[in-house]
């Protein structure tokens, strides 16, 4: 037998009636569970926002009574180390660290900075150690030379003498400290024009610490004063005041030339006056006469005779002019006659010696 189809037994108006919720409340039920919710919410967001504020209240009395104001945290006795002249004040002056306050006042990379911009500091290091402990590590520089504006100043006692290093970093110098007083000197410098601190940069003066560097070992050959008043050459006085010229360029071979003919003049035992090693061939060298030197002496010594005769005459006349009352046989009186110079003498073969020795190129190359 067949089984019937399958019929709905409701209509579409029916299964419609079916899917509706019959659902009743009353209003103000729903309106009081709406208010006892916002309550809430809001009663736990002032606790929170309470709890906030009391931990951040408290933790910060708590750091500043733990730590601020901790004795224990205050610095006590910085460590300072330095290799110049700077002392202990000076540099905590210029770091700003002061003894009694607080170690995280200090800022590291403010007090490194504010020590390097002083002209004398190379470099330097600030260290922090809990709890109290501020270590300054200061490295300064070390000058090569002395700068001078003329020939012949005593940089010691000089204002405008400045010491410069071997990064041609200009320092005045505060403290003149033992070693400052066999330093080199580089003369015929316009210190007025140079600021401490700041770099020469100058091609004479650069030039000049170079040879400076390039002599620092040698035992033969000493720098004393280097001139640059000519402007195209370096003009060196070495320990036994021979004038040696060297030009700006090719400095370590124009020392060559200057070893070999150290060298070769060394079984002569002569001493070298001039020497000019700018050429490459034929170096021009004098050297030094003991009778020449001794007729340049006594032509000085007259000069100078002649001088101070000459200034006690015409202060002698001044006086006669100024007397009223002098008698006549006074103003006949002859005046004595100024002292007669002394002539230069002569060598010891019985001939006058020459103004200049005699200049002999001096070739290297043969």
């Amino acid at each position: 037998m067949k089984p019937p189809p399958n019929k709905r037994v409701s209509s579409a108006s029916q299964r419609k009636q079916q899917h509706l919720l019959d659902v009743k409340i009353r209003v103000g039920l729903e309106r009081e569970r709406r208010v006892r919710a916002v309550a809430g919410f809001i009663c736990k967001s002032v606790l929170l926002v309470a709890l906030g504020v009391g931990v951040w209240l408290g933790g910060k009395e708590a750091w500043r009574r733990c730590v601020w104001e901790n004795p224990d945290y205050f610095v006590r006795e910085p460590e300072v180390k330095t290799d110049g002249t700077l002392t202990r004040e000076q540099i905590l002056a210029a770091a700003e660290i002061v003894e009694g306050r607080n170690i995280l006042t200090v800022d590291l990379g403010k007090s490194r900075s504010a020590l390097e911009m002083l002209p004398q500091v190379e470099s330097a290091e600030v260290q922090r150690a809990f709890p109290n402990r501020v270590t300054i590590l200061v490295t300064e520089r070390r000058p090569i030379a002395w700068l001078t504006p003329k020939w012949g100043d005593d940089p010691t006692t000089s204002e405008r003498a400045l010491l410069i290093d071997a990064r041609s970093i200009v320092l005045r110098c505060r403290v003149l400290l033992p070693e400052y007083y066999h330093l080199p000197i580089i003369s015929g410098v316009e210190t007025a024009n140079l600021v401490p601190g700041q770099r020469a940069s100058a091609f004479d003066i650069q030039a000049a610490l170079k040879l400076v560097q390039l002599n620092a070992d040698s035992t033969r050959f000493q720098v004393r004063n280097i001139d640059l008043v000519k402007g195209y050459c370096l003009v060196v006085t070495d320990q036994r005041r021979a004038k040696i010229t060297f030009g700006f360029d090719k400095l370590d071979t124009q020392l060559t030339r200057l070893n070999r003919l150290l060298d070769a003049i060394e079984p002569t035992h002569q001493e070298i006056r001039t020497v000019n090693l700018i050429p490459e061939r034929n170096v021009p060298v004098t050297f030094y006469d003991p009778a020449q030197e001794a007729a340049e002496a006594a032509a000085a010594e007259a000069v100078a005779e002649a001088a101070q005769a000459k200034a006690d005459k015409s202060k002698g006349a001044a006086r006669n002019s100024g007397n009223t009352a002098r008698p006549a046989d006074a103003a006949k009186k002859p005046s004595t006659p100024a002292p007669k110079t002394k002539a230069p003498s002569a060598s010891p073969g019985g001939k006058p010696s020459p103004a200049e020795p005699l200049k002999k190129p001096f070739n290297l190359n043969g």
